[in-house]
């Protein structure tokens, strides 16, 4: 901008007539106004202390939680145990948790757990029973019995162990069975039964005997499966009173000294195997409820 020199002058003049007042400012209280707005924003983005005392609980109960929740899984719980009974004039099926099946005789009771521990594979019976064990090399199975047990890795073998009779009954099919009686401790079993054969326990005197037999007499209440071969008639008729839970009432005694040979192995009914045996013994039968007469 160019002044002319009067003009100029009289600007210097005007400059030199203004005076600046000086800017009093507070240093303390300016610092003590932005100390308190910092500390104001702290608190709007912090955490409450409510929260803080949530959260921390929420992490021990979550603690505590999975702390039961590995305890539950690696403590070792007790077995849990299923029990069945076949009543009078019935028979039962069961099948375990090994697959191992089970058929149970009339008048019988079997307890076993519900399931299998890694150790072994035992069951209690009162009664008789037709087992065939699931094969397990490292789990051995065991029938525990009032006065003696049966042990098995895996086979076909039938029991007959009731309370009112003196003599537990042991018939292999297959396989081998080890014997063991009540007060034996030991890993070695008093005898080893071969199939074909069959070990009679006396509970009084604690006396095993062992003896050959036809197995299918003791097993076909089980199996359906009938074989007698050159079989007296009195051996016939006490395989069918075991079977079909019957008794039968012979006129002639002598009856019972006749020999047959005959195979049953469809399941049939006793009135149809006595039908079938009457051709070749000449005899009359007749059958009322639990009973049957023949002359």
């Amino acid at each position: 901008m160019n002044l002319k020199e009067g003009d100029k002058i009289q600007f210097e003049e005007c400059v030199s007539r203004i005076r600046f007042k000086p800017l009093e400012v507070d240093t303390d209280a300016v610092y003590k106004r932005l100390r308190d707005r910092i500390e104001t924003s702290r608190q709007r983005i912090g955490v409450s202390p409510i929260w803080k005392y949530t959260s921390v609980a929420a992490c021990i109960a979550l603690l505590c939680v999975s702390s039961f929740l590995i305890w539950n899984i690696t403590e070792s719980k007790p077995l849990s145990y299923l029990e069945t009974t076949a009543l009078a004039g019935s028979k039962a099926y069961i099948l375990l948790p090994d697959s191992t099946e089970v058929w149970l005789n009339s008048d019988s009771w079997i307890r076993y757990p519900e399931s299998f521990d890694d150790g072994n594979r035992s069951i209690e019976l009162i009664g008789e029973a037709f087992f065939k064990v699931t094969k397990d090399q490292h789990r051995p199975f065991r029938v525990n019995m009032d006065g003696m047990s049966v042990e098995v890795l895996g086979t076909e073998f039938n029991v007959s162990a009731h309370k009112k009779s003196a003599a537990i009954q042991t018939t292999l099919l297959e396989g081998s069975v080890a014997l063991y009686k009540k007060n034996n401790k030991s890993s070695t079993p008093d005898w080893v039964l071969i199939p074909g054969e069959q070990a009679v326990y006396n509970r009084d005197n604690g006396d095993i005997e062992v003896h050959p037999v036809q197995t299918s007499f003791y097993v076909s209440w089980a199996t359906g499966d009938y074989v007698f071969e050159n079989s007296t008639f009195g051996q016939i008729i006490q395989t069918l009173e075991h079977s079909f839970n019957v008794k039968f009432h012979l006129k002639d005694r002598s009856l019972k000294e006749t020999c047959l040979t005959a195979r049953f192995t469809h399941n049939e009914s006793l009135d149809e195997i006595l039908s079938i045996l009457q051709i070749s013994m000449k005899y009359e039968y007749m059958i009322k409820n639990k009973d049957v007469f023949i002359k």
